[in-house]
């Protein structure tokens, strides 16, 4: 009897089984201890992946800003932007009129220009895109490639990262569409119809967070349905668990970077404007052709981030 009472006192004690909702709390709680690369932390290690593999980053850089001027006349629309920066330097060039021309030339490059080299533009991005992350991956296993070996062997997954990249095209559908009606009804109310400018307003801010809500995980299938042997479907799924929970956070860290862009570019270009016009088109352009390289660095180590957390 005593033995059988030690026994029983010495019993581990029974676990009552969780509900759902609390083995979500748990899980919440263990992905919310997950820390999430700082946005400056991110910057440094990509700046410090630039500076060690600059020769071979550089030259996948040059074979894309070739491919881009013979095939999609980049350069040109670069130049032909140029004009409208003139116009609006006018006859003064201080700061507010330089601001304008360099607001020129970032809404010149965005323009579509012709059908033809649009298209061959998203072809080349979509490309170089594939081209980047195999490289980058490589670079970070310490291993030996070249150019050459980068746009040869990269092109595999390039169904599924398509098939990813319709996703998220889908996903940003609510701002597309939902900025054609906001503009569709606005272009019938009175001009001082306050209040209804304030509701659209909270409408369309509400259909952009939700499209960056749900992009902030797709974006990093595209780096995991570049794996072998990956489904598009597995990799949105990985994705959506890497960012579960810490989707707010994340999402910080991908505003930063659209914001930290157009601040480099602006300290580089608008003394340009104002002083070296010559200098204006070429340094553009390249500042251009070198924002892929850039957001995908930054990207990638987002995601390494996230996935050492």
């Amino acid at each position: 009897m005593g033995k059988t009472g030690k026994a029983v006192a010495t019993e581990a004690p029974r676990r009552r089984k969780l509900t759902r909702e609390q083995n979500k709390q748990v899980a919440k709680k263990d992905t919310g201890q997950q820390s999430v690369p700082g946005s400056f932390k991110l910057l440094g290690q990509v700046f410090n992946l630039l500076r060690k593999n600059w020769k071979i980053l550089g030259g996948i850089t040059l074979v894309y800003l070739v491919l881009n001027i013979v095939l999609a006349s980049g350069l040109s629309s670069v130049i032909n932007n140029f004009s409208s920066v003139k116009d609006n330097l006018g006859t003064g060039y201080n700061f507010s009129s330089a601001v304008s021309g360099f607001g020129s030339l970032l809404s010149g490059s965005a323009g579509t220009g012709s059908e033809s080299a649009s298209i061959l533009q998203s072809i080349l991005i979509v490309l170089q895109s594939l081209v980047v992350i195999w490289a980058l991956r490589q670079l970070l296993a310490d291993k030996k490639l070249s150019a050459k070996d980068a746009y040869y062997k990269s092109m595999a997954p390039l169904v599924p990262f398509l098939l990813v990249i319709s996703v998220i095209i889908i996903q940003l559908l609510p701002v597309s569409l939902g900025a054609a009606f906001v503009s569709l009804i606005m272009s019938t109310l009175a001009p001082g119809s306050g209040l209804a400018a304030v509701i659209m307003g909270m409408i369309i801010t509400g259909l952009v967070a939700w499209s960056i809500y749900m992009i902030s995980a797709s974006l990093f299938a595209l780096y995991i349905v570049t794996l072998p042997d990956m489904q598009p479907r597995q990799a949105l799924r990985a994705a959506k668990k890497l960012v579960s929970f810490r989707q707010l956070v994340i999402i910080r860290r991908l505003l930063f970077l659209p914001i930290f862009i157009l601040l480099v570019m602006a300290a580089i270009m608008l003394p340009l404007i104002l002083f070296v016009h010559l200098l204006v088109i070429p340094v553009f352009y390249l500042l251009s052709v070198a924002v892929l390289l850039f957001v995908h660095s930054y990207l990638y180590a987002l995601y390494r981030g996230l996935l050492d957390g």
